[in-house]
């Protein structure tokens, strides 16, 4: 009777316990059907907008001479002074132009900086309270007229970069070239050349590791670091502080100068390349023969390289002044590391615009010629990027100075060209095309209404030719989103 019991007893448990397990799965299952409320809650945090940093800008300083003393064959003196245009604009629709400190760095490199002058660092602080930072222009000239160095050297006052390509130059037989390395930071920089030529990378002891003191200008002799290459190609890279780079070019034609040029920095590896305001002169021999082993100095040409390793397809398209197509379209096959020269021919006099499309990235700039009574001289005409917004020119004092516009954006622009003193002006491109706009030397103007323009300044005269480009400002300072703990 007692086990009865026991068993019954057993089985209630039993059963009281599925029940319960019961209960517990159906409400397990009920929660997993039930939309419970959840709560979030993101991380406090806050936008902060700093100050836009101190802006500076380097005006590369005059130009230079190889000594004549062979056993100082590295040594450079300058010859005259160079004469600099330079001013800021405030952003953002303000009005008023502002002036720049300039002030003169040290330049070892140069026997008669201390008579002569030497590279010029410009300041533009950011005003307090302002946003933006204000736009700043300058540029520089000078024209030669010594036994060895002679005609018209233009160069806009650069922003040092930590990367930049200088396409032109050349070392070979009568050609001197010069790499100006200009360090307007507080740190040390630490500075290396790649060099490339026509049959490819070039292996130069002593290109590695150059040390540019703060506040100084280092000059390097290309034909030191890589003799007898007629179509070079520099890459500078620049750890710790940041360089303004330039290479100087001159020409020695028998025992007359033949002419000199300040070559800026082009655009960065791309597959596009947009030169603005190519000046073809009527007394340039654009159609002359080859030189043995390349091109002559006198051919119109473009010179292009393909950093990476593999070869690029690469279109050239010519187009005018007003923007109808010149008839020149040049496709060429450019093996990756050699510094090819596609040449322009059959250019009537005139004023064109380059545009360049490739399989692969690459770097490019062309170059010109001109010869008059005063003389011969040749000028190269660097690549640049579009420019967002409105911007400053700064001319510096020349021969015939034009502002060079080319619209890539994909709607007509009208551009208003302010100039200090004076009565602005407007221009009408439409999308794709270009204009060019008479200035007077020694001005200064905002231009304002393009969103996508690649823009020059170019200066032609009685046997003189010079151009600088116009580039956009590095960035400054971006707002950042900060975490608070």
């Amino acid at each position: 009777m007692s086990s009865k019991r026991g068993i019954a007893l057993l089985g209630a448990r039993a059963v009281a316990g599925l029940v319960g397990l019961g209960v517990v799965v159906a409400s397990v299952g009920a929660a997993t059907l039930v939309s419970w409320p959840t709560v979030e809650k993101k991380p406090s945090s806050v936008i902060v907008s700093p100050t836009p940093s101190e802006q500076q800008r380097v005006c590369p300083g005059p130009l230079l001479a190889l000594a004549e003393d062979s056993s100082q064959a590295q040594a450079t003196s300058s010859i005259d002074s160079a004469a600099a245009v330079f001013g800021a604009h405030p952003a953002a629709g303000e009005s008023g132009w502002i002036d720049p400190e300039a002030t003169g760095m040290e330049a070892p490199d140069n026997a008669n900086a201390e008579s002569f002058g030497a590279p010029l660092l410009l300041r533009v602080p950011t005003p307090p309270g302002s946003e933006a930072a204000p736009l700043v222009s300058g540029s520089q000239s000078q024209i030669a007229g010594s036994e060895t160095l002679g005609g018209l050297a233009v160069a806009g006052c650069g922003e040092a970069a930590g990367d930049n390509w200088l396409v032109g130059g050349s070392t070979d037989i009568g050609r001197t070239s010069l790499v100006l390395l200009s360090n307007p930071t507080t740190v040390v920089a630490t500075v290396d050349l790649a060099v490339f030529g026509e049959t490819g990378p070039v292996d130069a002891p002593g290109s590695t590791g150059i040390l540019v003191q703060p506040g100084t200008q280092r000059v390097v002799s290309l034909a030191g670091l890589a003799p007898n290459l007629r179509s070079p190609v520099v890459h500078v890279l620049s750890t710790g502080g940041q360089v303004a780079a330039t290479l100087q070019q001159s020409i020695v034609r028998g025992l007359e100068p033949g002419g000199v040029d300040l070559v800026g920095p082009s655009s960065g590896p791309t597959e596009e390349q947009a030169i603005a305001g190519v000046v073809v002169s009527n007394a340039a021999g654009s159609d002359a023969p080859d030189e043995v082993g390349g091109l002559s100095d006198d051919v119109t040409s473009v010179r292009v390289l393909v950093p990476g390793a593999v070869a690029a397809t690469v279109q050239v398209g010519v187009t005018g002044a007003t923007g109808q197509a010149a008839g020149t379209s040049v496709q060429v096959d450019v093996q990756p590391g050699v510094a090819t020269e596609v040449p322009l021919t059959g250019l009537v006099p005139g004023t064109y615009s380059l545009k360049l499309i490739a399989s692969e990235p690459i770097v490019a700039a062309a170059q010109s010629s001109a010869a008059g009574s005063a003389g011969r001289d040749f000028a190269w005409f660097a690549s640049s990027d579009a420019l967002a917004d409105e911007f400053l020119v700064a001319a510096a004092a020349g021969p015939s100075p034009q502002l060079n516009l080319v619209n890539t954006g994909s709607a007509d622009a009208g551009y208003t060209i302010s100039p200090e003193n004076g009565a602005p002006s407007t221009v009408t491109v439409p999308a794709g095309g270009s204009a060019t706009v008479p200035l007077e030397q020694s001005q200064r103007y905002l231009v304002s209404g393009g969103t996508s323009t690649v823009a020059s300044v170019s200066y032609a005269g009685d046997g003189l030719l010079a151009a600088f480009t116009l580039n956009q400002a590095g960035p400054l300072a971006a707002p950042i989103r900060v975490y608070p703990r």
